[in-house]
């Protein structure tokens, strides 16, 4: 091969890898956009993450001191209650000690008027009774050996008891009589214990 020939080929392939070689260069030009374009998506996508991340601890947070303050008002009412309730259980058990203090009274000390019984409170109601039994004991602290016959507690509310037999209610005997519902279930009680002995 004659050496213009060589040199003629050289210069063909050098004029086509020159060609060649300013594609080479836009193709990585694109993907080094391409890329930076990436980048940036993702960077942009990490910052949405981050921001929504921020708010998630933000409304974690309000939610964890709302139930803070939900838990604080229901201790409080929690509480409320307790006293409530222990209140309650005190007046109840002084309730049931007025009850036993009234059951273990004589009948005869332990019946009142009406008009009495409706305005007098349990403690000047026991105090009266107190009195009266210290009344029947003599003046050197015997008992009177005088018998007192006093009728039935029956006999002194007839209306009550001609009521109670037939089969009315409390309400509807207190309404019948004018007496109060308190007053009706002592007279009925005191019957019950007056019966039993």
């Amino acid at each position: 091969m004659e050496p213009w020939l060589i040199v003629v080929i050289l210069g063909a392939a050098a004029l086509v890898y020159a060609l060649m070689l300013p594609k080479r260069k836009e193709e990585q030009s694109q993907q080094g956009s391409v890329v930076k374009q990436v980048e940036a998506t993702l960077e942009q996508y990490m910052a949405e993450i981050e921001n929504e991340n921020v708010e998630l601890v933000e409304l974690v947070s309000q939610m964890k001191q709302d139930m803070a303050a939900k838990q604080l008002s229901q201790q409080e009412q929690l509480s409320e209650m307790r006293q409530r309730l222990v209140s309650l259980e005190q007046q109840v058990a002084q309730q049931d000690a007025r009850l036993s203090q009234m059951e273990s009274l004589p009948a005869g000390q332990a019946t009142v008027s009406r008009e009495t019984a409706a305005a007098v409170e349990p403690e000047a109601f026991l105090e009266s009774a107190a009195a009266a039994g210290a009344d029947s004991e003599g003046q050197d602290g015997t008992e009177s050996t005088l018998p007192e016959q006093q009728p039935t507690i029956r006999d002194r509310y007839p209306e009550l008891f001609e009521l109670y037999d037939t089969g009315k209610s409390i309400d509807a005997i207190g309404k019948m009589t004018g007496m109060h519902r308190g007053e009706i279930q002592l007279i009925l009680q005191l019957a019950k214990q007056e019966e039993t002995l």
